[in-house]
């Protein structure tokens, strides 16, 4: 090892610095090269794993390349070599996890269960993880919780034998059912009932964040009406682009609920106790 410092820090430290500054460029191109296509094609995880590959050989070629010019290292590379079985057996067991991410991301990449920027539910050892796509490495991807933020960095091995749901589809959009109930004795009066229903369809219409096709037709959309055991329910699907947008739409439209049933005189149906009657007190007797 000393003779092998020795002799790069003689006469080849210039060129094995060059050797890593041709590396440390062509990554940079390379990363812009990536950031183009990801622009023309959107986020391909395919494009990320190719990515980590190619940053991957160069930096390998770049070690080799520096490696071979001392005669130390030379020598020994020429006697591993040498032992071509030997040699599979040492890189199998101290790469075995790695080459199984490589492997595994490969066919994640191939198969594409999601992309970039898709929105995923997975479970992994037994832990439910729903959030965004934000990145993929040879080794690992790297998952961003929707609940607190924080990035859940699994590894490729894992991430392919894992339970996967995609929510995140071009052609439909993240729809989710909205339901309220009010009382038997408002649904019963017609009018006041298809008064329940227009409020509710115009909201839902109404609110910025909702995508729902009748909007650009200009009719009304379908309410649900459903008897429960006290109360009548109204059901409609809430259209958005994201979950996260149509959990802010449901709350919007639910407090604007409550304003226009309140002027409209349509009351909200919920448990509570009526007592009838007369209740007597027996006295105490001396």
């Amino acid at each position: 090892m000393k003779e092998f410092i020795a002799e790069l820090l003689e006469n080849k430290v210039v060129l094995s610095l060059i050797y890593i500054v041709i590396c440390l460029i062509l990554i940079k191109i390379l990363d812009g090269i990536t950031k183009l296509i990801r622009k023309k094609k959107d986020n391909s995880i395919k494009v990320a794993f190719t990515k980590g590959v190619l940053e991957f050989l160069l930096i390998i070629f770049t070690l080799i390349k520096i490696g071979q010019m001392s005669n130390v290292m030379s020598r020994f590379a020429s006697t591993i070599l040498m032992s071509s079985s030997l040699l599979v057996v040492v890189l199998g067991f101290v790469f075995q996890e790695g080459l199984s991410n490589i492997i595994h991301g490969f066919i994640i990449a191939v198969f594409k269960p999601f992309d970039i920027g898709n929105r995923v539910e997975i479970t992994v050892n037994g832990e439910h993880i729903s959030g965004y796509v934000k990145s993929m490495t040879l080794r690992h991807t790297v998952v961003v919780s929707i609940i607190d933020n924080a990035e859940y960095t699994i590894p490729n091995s894992q991430l392919d034998n894992a339970n996967i749901k995609n929510l995140t589809t071009q052609d439909m959009p993240n729809r989710f059912p909205l339901t309220v109930s009010i009382t038997y004795e408002d649904a019963q009066d017609t009018e006041k009932l298809q008064r329940a229903k227009k409020i509710f369809s115009n909201l839902v219409l109404e609110n910025e964040r909702t995508i729902n096709k009748a909007a650009k037709q200009g009719d009304d959309l379908f309410v649900k009406v459903d008897l429960a055991d006290s109360a009548v329910t109204l059901t409609c699907f809430i259209e958005t682009h994201t979950a996260e947008a149509n959990f802010t739409a449901c709350s919007e439209i639910k407090e604007r609920l409550l304003e226009e049933y309140k002027k409209a005189d349509i009351e909200f149906a919920y448990n509570h106790l009526q007592l009838t009657g007369s209740v007597k007190l027996a006295k105490e007797e001396d």
